[in-house]
């Protein structure tokens, strides 16, 4: 039998130091989720938002895993809330700075090599054998931190921002961290990222887009089929960005909502990050670049001007995303389909999949925060549906008019071009009935999709 490997006891942590140190790095991990949550709508370049769609994902994932093995560790699920209420002076700090830049460089430079040294600190003192399950997930955690550093260095490194360059917020952070052998972690309780969220009307895109508001009128489409696919393309580019800036926000707001909530919303986020870059990926197929055209974020815009947080989601998650989006993402798909266009066709029915978890999400987390916030359901999505109504008739999406199937009529894709699919909505939980009244309302056709 192989002898069991000896370290000095005092090296390691009991439970009880395990489950103290593991809650500090759960804080940690939350508030750089809510952090990031706060800047990707604010950080100006598209290729720093793609990374930290996925970084948010990896993050809140990170601090699920934390919280699985805390209540392994005898911790009560009711303390759970008492950590993700707290914060360090340096999180804060991060989420006032008004420069992005030196968010970027606090974190990649600070927050995130710190958070790198604790973990090998407390990989360290995991106790052979019955501290495996802690181990396991804390290599993972660490190796994605480590790449996370690297991949935020370099893109620093490549808009030309150098170590001098982000006015010394890095001491400043460095000084308000939060400390791993303090008893309490050196937090502040009762503060943290997100509290009092940052208001943002509209979110900040790179310098070379013509940025419209919601209300302004987009130009006619060129005309030609490469002009046309190209706009088509660009559109929707950035109406899959903002869908990524909204859920990045869910992740910075919504406090009251379990974790769980929280890991979702941030997959969702990471969803959307990937249909940005799949699209990306179509325009350039097409010809086209970012910028080419004008772009508006209308969704982006009504959701931030909504105040009840219980008819926000529905807005989003019910109607755009489950009712809406798995109807536009098919339609999408066959028009893809009849151009001879199969590797966009491939994309798209990937994304349409995404859309029905999405719309899963919303029909399950809109339902339970109207119940814990004491709302009627049914009276905020009525509410929602108006908002909604009201804010397309003030707004139309779409100028001029093409032979391609591809171009959007409208937020809901009304008219001939609407194809409902009845089979993603039945898996939303749709009824048959209320699937035909979608079809009557829009003025579309029904669809049945292909089984898997």
């Amino acid at each position: 039998m192989k002898p069991a490997k000896t370290k000095t006891v005092l090296a390691l942590h009991d439970v009880r130091e395990n489950a103290r140190k593991l809650s500090i790095l759960y804080t940690v991990e939350v508030e750089i989720a809510r952090l990031i949550g706060r800047w990707l709508p604010a950080v100006p370049w598209l290729e720093e938002k793609l990374l930290l769609g996925r970084l948010l994902y990896e993050d809140a994932e990170h601090a699920a895993w934390l919280e699985e093995r805390l209540v392994e560790l005898r911790v009560a699920e009711a303390r759970l809330p008492d950590f993700r209420q707290r914060t360090a002076p340096a999180l804060k700090l991060l989420e006032r700075v008004t420069d992005p830049d030196q968010f970027l460089a606090g974190l990649f430079r600070v927050v995130k090599p710190a958070l790198i040294a604790d973990y090998r600190r407390h990989i360290e003192g995991c106790p052979p054998f019955v501290d495996d399950p802690s181990k396991r997930f804390l290599k993972r955690a660490l190796a994605e931190e480590e790449e996370h550093v690297g991949a935020g260095l370099a893109l620093l490194a490549k808009r030309g921002v150098g170590w001098p360059d982000a006015g010394g917020i890095e001491s400043k952070v460095r000084a308000g961290l939060w400390r791993l052998e303090d008893k309490e972690g050196g937090f502040t309780a009762g503060d943290f990222v997100g509290r009092a969220p940052i208001a943002q009307s509209r979110p900040v895109w790179p310098s070379e887009v013509e940025h419209l508001a919601a209300a302004a009128p987009m130009p006619h489409y060129p005309g030609t089929f490469a002009g046309d696919m190209q706009r088509v393309a660009h559109d929707l580019v950035f109406s899959e960005l903002e869908a990524e800036e909204i859920f990045a926000r869910y992740v910075y707001e919504y406090p009251q909502c379990p974790w769980q909530f929280h890991r979702e919303s941030a997959r969702i986020c990471w969803d959307e990050a990937r249909h940005v870059e799949l699209l990306l990926d179509v325009l350039e197929r097409y010809g086209g670049h970012v910028g080419q055209f004008p772009a508006k974020a209308p969704g982006f815009e009504e959701f931030m001007s909504l105040s009840s947080p219980v008819e926000r989601m529905i807005m989003v998650s019910v109607i755009a995303e489950g009712e809406v989006s798995t109807d536009t993402q098919t339609q999408h798909r066959e028009a893809f389909r009849q151009m001879g266009d199969d590797l966009s066709a491939i994309l798209k029915d990937y994304e349409m999949a995404d859309e029905v978890s999405h719309g899963r999400f919303g029909e399950r987390w809109a339902r339970r925060l109207a119940q814990q916030m004491e709302a009627d359901y049914d009276t905020a999505y009525a509410r929602a549906r108006d908002a909604l109504n009201a804010f397309k008739a003030r707004h139309p999406e779409a100028e001029g008019s093409s032979e391609i199937g591809l171009v959007r009529l409208g937020a809901d894709e009304g008219g001939s071009k609407r194809l409902v699919n009845a089979t993603a909505k039945r898996l939303l939980g749709y009824s048959e009935a209320e699937i035909l009244r979608l079809v009557s309302e829009s003025g579309g056709s029904l669809i049945e999709d292909e089984a898997v």
